[in-house]
């Protein structure tokens, strides 16, 4: 279990921006982070996972994921995003068992981006501008990338999830969707996080 409990000040930011987890065959991965932030405070969280590695032919293969992230403002309880991902148990008289690569396929990367505060607000309004322009339809063939934009609250933040059918086309599609935070940043940590 890895956990993180961060307090951002008054007018303070954090920029999380791991690389994403990926979880060798039979693995079990839990992760807890609270987030406590003023109300005038700035936060962008990425957390993201990979099927596995891919290159071992170890897709879909850990036994179980959990990944919690709680966000306070000022006291107050603003989002608590989790995801779990494990093997089904015992089947259901009613559904068949399904493995876990076939219920995530075609995707074989999982983000989620919560973005809260003043530095980030012009980031939520390009996302939230886009998504404003997205026509939903039935495809034939499933899109290389799927998003979806959340409102936490009616104050502002959001929370913004992506799944791609290959790891390096989310990277790509997070570094130009949060290509603004490298004036707050700086354009090393940019890099690193998205280019490299």
């Amino acid at each position: 279990m890895q956990s993180m409990n961060a307090t951002i000040a008054a007018q303070g930011a954090m920029f999380l921006l791991p690389d994403p987890v990926t979880c060798f065959r039979s693995a079990s991965y839990a992760q807890k982070q609270i987030f406590h932030l003023s109300d005038n405070a700035s936060l962008l969280v990425l957390d993201w996972i990979t099927s596995g590695r891919s290159s071992m032919g170890e897709e879909w293969v850990f036994a179980r994921y959990h990944s919690t992230n709680d966000v306070w403002v000022d006291g107050e309880r603003i989002a608590k995003d989790v995801m779990l991902l494990e093997e089904p148990g015992t089947n259901t008289p009613i559904l068949p068992a399904r493995s876990m690569g076939d219920r995530l396929a075609p995707y074989s990367c999982y983000a989620t981006v919560i973005l809260w505060g003043p530095l980030v607000q012009s980031i939520i309004e390009k996302f939230t501008s886009e998504y404003d322009q997205i026509s939903v339809f039935k495809a034939k063939i499933p899109s290389e990338i799927i998003w979806s934009l959340s409102p936490l609250t009616s104050k502002g933040g959001a929370i913004v999830r992506v799944a791609g059918k290959e790891t390096e086309t989310v990277k790509r599609w997070l570094g130009e969707a949060l290509v603004m935070i490298q004036d707050i940043v700086g354009i090393d940590v940019y890099r690193n996080a998205f280019l490299s």
